[in-house]
């Protein structure tokens, strides 16, 4: 190994020699852009052909900065000479003011464009380094994964941080994806290690940490070719997309928002036969923890890496005031979900319990024998010596050893482990209280895509870039905490290219009964966002509330849910295909243009806005205003929109002053394409709405994520009385039902058929 650095270096050295002198300025011209970069502080740009705009300006100083080791400042660089020249490649002989030398590649492709710096020094090939690329400040920005759930506004604005990684429980899924696009551009640079992002006032960089090189992204044009384009790097760099399953866009529900971790089998079956009972019918159910053997809060009591070993054996002593065994009858359990037609899915983390000489508190008997297994396999995360490395986690107590998600052989164990719990699916939850230790953003995302190549159901909590799961939960939300933040938070999933957001269980988490009134209220609001979202799962019985109006107003929003399930479904599977976020597209990216929605989505002005599918924009009224507020100023951007409920049209751009929001209003506008599908008992209805005035092709993914039925409208104009829907395949037309008010006609929709609009 140490023979072939050294070859690197003397080849690299001698394209130095070769190299070709450098002008003031280097121009290089594509189909849709021109990138040019000054040598003199490699400050590069891009500019767009066809629109005859700027989409990246240079920095004002440097626009590429380097330095050897981890904790030093990244120095100033400059170009001194052309190594090589093509059509794809340009690259560049690179030195810092220390005199450090590199190599810029700079990669053309059709869409974007790739910068690449590979430093080194003549002695020590394997010198890690720190790497800035920066360009002048732009905005406004969406994206940043987790990193962009925590500000007072959706757009992110002077936000700067040096260790950009997983670090806490409200920092897990970690993206340096963000889109701008006013000026028609994206950014990402992929990295597991720390990274250095800042999109402020001052300069636009994304840099990296402790990296051997770095590569950074510059994806171009409108949102759609963006999110294609990433889409198709993402796959490139080891971080694809997962097709989702169509049970969790079907109604949910989280012991842990009723039970919290006390959790048993009676609990746990009382509460979903209540569900039952008052006509919600979830469809997949979480136990994420409780199902473990042992005392409640004892630091002995077993985990969810205690692959198969339930509490299902009576044992003397215990004071946690649970019974004892929490789960009496295991496979009664399993039999009651798979009689109600509900999947069960248990809490799973990557975390084992080490032994006492670690300071853990692994017992046996309550955790079997897998920590010593992947001890005696090294199939755990190993410090500089090849010992295994400890780390402190949420759950459970004492130091914890990791999986070593790098290991196949480590991961093939673990899923052996996992299938002994017998179940449909996972809650990935790793809560990693030492994430900077760890210094790997990517340390679930091969054990999680596993257990989907095995057909599991997952919901994923941890992850970077891509989602390694069908589902992306955001971090737990409370009553009396920020309300905003799950919107913001979700809002910047879905920019940073995530398909199926997953806004957290209906009333969060710790809610102590009886209720009080504003947490009624609380509730309700909350269940109408959660209805208007991608993914819906409930918590607390809605039984438990006593305002009879709020009650209803739950119901309604589940109902609603569950109907229109399809529909969201159908846009996650389109998300998966194109990689754009059909299914919660926040409106500066649906509406790009339109420099009107680019701060909407903030503390300040609480208009929350997305589009949901290509047919419907929400617009919850939700916040930390949830208990005041009775109607919303509505921005209606450019088209037709018809209040789903009301039946009352509006035509776009405008802004509905104070527009009124009952609690039990769904908060929807139809528009877009204007065609909705819903299912009602076996069967698949398209509605269609006369909003689009242009023709169009809407595809219609059916359940089982395969079969597809398109609907096309032919003609201009938005269509009339006289419309008339043709099957193509039958050749022959549909019958079409009339809806009240404003609000169309519906026909069934059968799969691989294809239907024509006409009039």
């Amino acid at each position: 190994m140490k023979n072939k650095g050294l070859l690197f270096l003397c080849c690299f050295a001698c394209l130095f020699a070769k190299a070709k002198n450098l002008p003031d300025t280097l121009f290089i011209r594509r189909d849709h852009y021109t990138f040019y970069i000054i040598p003199q502080g490699l400050r590069y740009g891009i500019l767009l052909n066809r629109q005859h705009i700027e989409a990246i300006s240079p920095h004002a100083q440097v626009g590429i900065r380097f330095a050897k080791g981890a904790e030093r400042p990244p120095l100033p660089a400059n170009a001194k000479r052309i190594l090589k020249q093509e059509e794809s490649l340009l690259q560049l002989a690179v030195e810092n003011e220390q005199s450090m030398k590199a190599r810029l590649s700079v990669f053309f492709d059709t869409n974007y464009v790739a910068l690449k710096l590979q430093p080194f020094i003549s002695n020590q090939v394997d010198s890690l380094f720190t790497i800035d690329f920066c360009t002048a400040a732009a905005s406004p920005a969406y994206g940043l994964g987790d990193h962009g759930g925590y500000g007072d506004n959706m757009a992110i604005r002077n936000f700067i941080e040096d260790d950009f990684g997983n670090r806490d429980n409200g920092h897990r899924f970690i993206s340096t994806f963000s889109i701008f696009p006013q000026n028609q551009f994206a950014q990402v640079l992929f990295e597991k290690r720390t990274k250095r992002v800042a999109i402020s006032d001052r300069e636009n960089r994304l840099g990296a940490v402790g990296v051997k090189e770095a590569k950074i992204y510059y994806l171009l044009g409108r949102p759609r070719t963006i999110y294609s384009s990433y889409k198709q790097l993402k796959i490139q760099e080891g971080y694809p997309d997962i097709k989702p399953k169509y049970r969790f866009f079907e109604l949910g529900y989280e012991a842990f928002g009723s039970l919290g971790w006390n959790t048993f089998q009676h609990s746990v079956q009382e509460d979903l036969d209540h569900y039952l009972k008052n006509g919600f019918g979830p469809k997949w159910a979480v136990v994420g923890s409780g199902f473990w053997k042992g005392e409640r809060k004892n630091p002995s009591e077993g985990s969810t890496t205690s692959f198969g070993i339930w509490d299902d054996l009576k044992e003397g002593g215990r004071k946690d005031g649970l019974p004892s065994p929490r789960y009496p009858d295991v496979k009664g359990f399993k039999k009651f979900f798979a009689e109600r037609g509900i999947d069960l899915l248990v809490g799973l983390r990557i975390n084992f319990k080490a032994p006492r000489q670690y300071q853990g508190n692994f017992y046996e008997a309550n955790d079997g024998p897998f920590t010593l297994q992947g001890l005696d396999s090294s199939y755990f995360v190993t410090d500089a010596a090849m010992n295994p490395e400890i780390y402190k986690v949420v759950f459970p107590q004492g130091n914890v050893f990791l999986l070593n998600g790098g290991n196949r052989r480590a991961i093939d164990w673990y899923v052996r482990g996992a299938d002994k719990w017998g179940v449909k699916g996972f809650k990935e939850d790793l809560m990693l209280l030492d994430g900077a230790k760890l210094n790997n953003d990517a340390k679930v995302d091969e054990v999680n895509r596993a257990l989907i190549d095995k057909e599991y159901l997952l919901m994923a909590r941890n992850g970077a870039y891509a989602v390694p799961g069908d589902i992306l939960r955001l971090e737990d939300t409370q009553y009396g905490h920020d309300q905003d933040r799950p919107l913001i938070n979700g809002l910047n999933y879905a920019a940073s290219g995530v398909s199926a957001v997953y806004l957290d269980i209906v009333a969060g988490k710790y809610l102590k009964l009886p209720l009080t009134n504003d947490q009624e209220l609380y509730f309700a609001r909350n269940a109408m966002l959660a209805a208007v979202s991608p993914v819906m799962a409930m918590g607390l019985g809605p039984w438990n509330i006593t305002n009879t109006h709020y009650k209803d107003a739950v119901k309604k929003a589940a109902d609603w849910h569950t109907q229109y399930a399809p529909y969201l479904y159908s846009a996650a599977v389109k998300s998966f295909k194109e990689g754009y976020p059909y299914t919660m597209t926040p409106l500066p990216i649906a509406f790009s243009t339109d420099t009107n929605t680019y701060y909407l989505a903030g503390k300040e002005h609480r208009q929350y806005a997305w589009m949901l599918g290509e047919s419907l924009l929400a617009t919850p009224v939700y916040g930390n205003d949830y208990a005041t507020a009775t109607s919303r100023d509505v921005y209606l951007p450019a088209g037709r929109w018809i209040d789903f409920e009301k039946g009352t049209v509006f035509n776009g751009p405008c802004t509905l002053r104070e527009y009124e929001f009952p609690t039990d209003k769904l908060p929807l506008f139809v528009g877009g394409d204007g065609i909705l599908v819903r299912k009602q008992g076996d069967a698949f209805y398209a509605d269609i709405y006369p909003v689009s005035d242009r023709a169009f092709l809407y595809d219609f993914y059916f359940p089982d994520g395969s079969g597809k039925s398109t609907v096309n409208k032919r003609g201009k104009g938005i269509i009339k009385e006289n419309v008339r829907v043709k099957d193509l395949a039958a050749n022959k037309e549909v019958e079409l039902e009339a809806k009240h008010k404003n609000l169309g006609w519906s026909f069934r929709l059968l799969p691989g058929h294809r239907y024509e609009i006409y009039e």
